[in-house]
């Protein structure tokens, strides 16, 4: 029997006493409804064999064996109880890696686990349950490791190219890193593994970017197609981006701006620009600071460590592998990185990025060249980032998640001063872009006084910029219990859409009736007596056709002209033709109709 089976044999001796599933290296669960001591109590799941297929093969299976060794680790480091990796399957949206709860009567509080939706695909897609379950393993690892991960500064929901804090970067671009290399595993379900090569996806992803960019950098956008729909699509395309774009370090560099969103008023949409949409290969880098807060690169770090043929090869002596209760021969190249990193967790309890491959080079010297060599190719500079000063901005407010596209629940806005961009800094009273830029120049900076130093800056900015400092120092004290997201409200998210909707509805159907009267009544055989009570109705039918075409077609306004032309313009033309015989009457009707779609294609298409 290898070293590996009789490690894993002790692991379950060690961990019998409270369940006989301990002994499986993953166990399904489902929720019974109840809580008790503010855990939720939860049962095993009867089962679920597509789901305990695939996560027991591909990266997922790689991941769980890591899991049990991790246990056998922290057993042997901190005589923590052993236990296997525990899904529950639920009917909460969005993948959490929670702690606690109950197994029955048996107390789990000490547990971790991995809450996924319960009709998500298990594979065969991008964010199918085969990539989300290793990404929340990886967070369950992680804190199981080195502990909660303090508070960063930034306050908004973490997101893949958005500039967040150093700890959330990390923490989320670590566990990310794990939805590229499970598409990627020669073993994944072959459905999963055919992702790499779907290239249609990436272009219909590509499109609603270059579609959403242009509606951000229009003069005039009132209802435009990709911002009404975001909550329809980013999600999903961000999926594929956790592939494609981390694959491409699409996110170490800043999406050009164009200076009319910088030059005066509110920079909400230079904001969205920076944070969702990778930039182009040729755009300026990002600062180190910079990078190391935005998890889209730490994932492309983490990615490249873990692909590098020099540290899968890198094997240790035989009493490292030892404490994770298996031999070296038993264990895998890929195995090979992760058992090294997390040791590196344990040790080092890494904070941030910087901090893990300063840990990691500590404890693995020989293979330090490489690992700093990896991060410099990905991040595009010297591993030396200066100190962080968090500041927050009431005068700039976002919303507390990329999704609130119209601020329902805004957030003060929360930035490092050394890893500023110019969109961060034009948002703070009496600077101009012109400052902004020297303020950057000029960083990184030792504290609020070195602004001084910068043309530009005198007395009055430097007391409003410690007053943001004041400010961020009041938001942790009222935030310290309380994350980002337990603060979300679906409601107040999708209230300002329904608000945008409703008035851009009436707005668009009164001027659509307005033009129908007019229109149809002069010079018809129907004369003035085409009544209004018709006029309402065909105004209604070109705005609400109108507005779903373009909000539904690529074409937008062309989109809606068409649609309303075909559906209700063509039909109602040869329906006056037939009861008329008088082509004008016809072509008048044809065009009432047209000009009545007007006000839905302009609305819904940015100039």
């Amino acid at each position: 029997m290898s070293a590996r089976r009789i490690g894993w044999l002790v692991l379950c001796l060690l961990g019998a006493s409270g369940v006989a599933a301990a002994s499986d290296l993953l166990v399904l669960l489902e929720d019974t409804g109840e809580t008790r001591d503010g855990l939720p109590v939860l049962r095993v799941h009867p089962g679920s064999k597509e789901i305990e297929t695939v996560l027991h093969r591909g990266l997922s299976g790689t991941l769980l064996q890591v899991y049990r060794c991790t246990q056998f680790y922290l057993e042997r480091k901190e005589r923590i109880s052993p236990e296997p990796a525990y899904l529950l399957l639920s009917d909460r949206q969005g993948g959490f890696a929670r702690e606690g709860f109950f197994l029955g009567e048996r107390d789990m509080s000490h547990a971790g686990y991995v809450d996924l939706h319960r009709s998500w695909p298990a594979a065969g897609r991008f964010g199918a349950v085969d990539q989300l379950f290793p990404h929340e393993l990886a967070h369950v690892i992680r804190l199981q490791l080195a502990g909660p991960i303090v508070d960063g500064g930034a306050n908004q929901v973490h997101a893949l190219g958005l500039r967040t804090d150093r700890a959330t970067a990390f923490n989320e671009g670590f566990a990310e890193h794990f939805q590229a290399m499970a598409i990627d595993d020669p073993d994944a379900d072959p459905a999963t593994h055919a992702l790499a090569d779907d290239r249609g996806r990436l272009d219909s992803v590509e499109r609603h970017l270059a579609q959403y960019r242009r509606e951000l950098v229009s003069r005039v956008s009132i209802a435009s197609r990709m911002r009404m729909g975001f909550l329809a699509w980013y999600s999903n395309d961000e999926d594929v981006l956790r592939y494609h774009g981390v694959k491409a370090n699409a996110f170490s560099r800043q999406p050009e701006i164009p200076e009319r969103l910088l030059a005066g008023g509110d920079p909400y949409r230079a904001y969205l620009l920076e944070n969702i949409l990778p930039a182009a290969p040729n755009d300026s880098p990002k600062t180190l600071s910079r990078i190391i807060s935005t998890e889209g690169v730490v994932s492309t770090l983490f990615y490249r460590w873990a692909t590098s043929r020099e540290i899968r090869e890198s094997y240790r002596e035989e009493s490292f592998y030892l404490q994770f209760g298996v031999s070296r021969e038993d264990v895998t190249p890929l195995e090979n990185v992760y058992l090294k990193l997390v040791h590196a967790l344990y040790v080092a309890k890494p904070q941030d990025v910087l901090q893990m491959i300063d840990g990691y080079c500590r404890l693995f010297a020989d293979e330090s060249d490489v690992v700093q060599a990896l991060a410099s190719e990905v991040f595009g500079s010297s591993l030396d980032a200066p100190d962080e000063i968090w500041l927050a901005n009431p005068q700039f407010m976002t919303g507390t998640t990329l999704f609130d596209q119209f601020r329902g629940l805004p957030r003060t806005h929360t930035f490092d001063l050394n890893a500023a961009s110019v969109v961060d800094l034009i948002g703070v009273p009496g600077v101009d872009l012109a400052l902004a830029r020297r303020l950057i120049d000029a960083a990184p900076f030792d504290s609020i006084q070195d602004l001084g130093k910068v043309e530009g800056v005198d007395f009055g900015l430097i007391a409003g910029f410690e007053a943001m400092v004041t400010e961020m120092d009041r938001l942790r004290a009222e935030t310290e219990q309380q994350s980002v997201e337990d603060v979300i409200s679906i409601r107040s998210i999708l209230m300002p859409f329904a608000w945008r909707l409703l008035v851009t509805l009436a707005g668009t159907a009164v001027l659509a009736a307005w033009i129908q009267h007019k229109v149809r009544s002069a010079g018809s055989s129907d004369g003035p007596a085409f009544a209004w009570w018709r006029s309402v109705i065909n105004g209604v039918a070109a705005a609400t056709l109108g507005l779903v075409a373009g909000w539904t077609t690529s074409a937008a306004g062309i989109g809606s002209l068409v649609a309303v032309c075909v559906l209700c313009g063509g039909p109602a033309a040869l329906l006056c033709l037939w009861k008329s015989r008088r082509r004008d009457d016809a072509l008048r009707v044809l065009a009432a109709w047209f000009l009545a779609a007007l006000p839905a294609a302009l609305v819904v298409s940015p100039m």
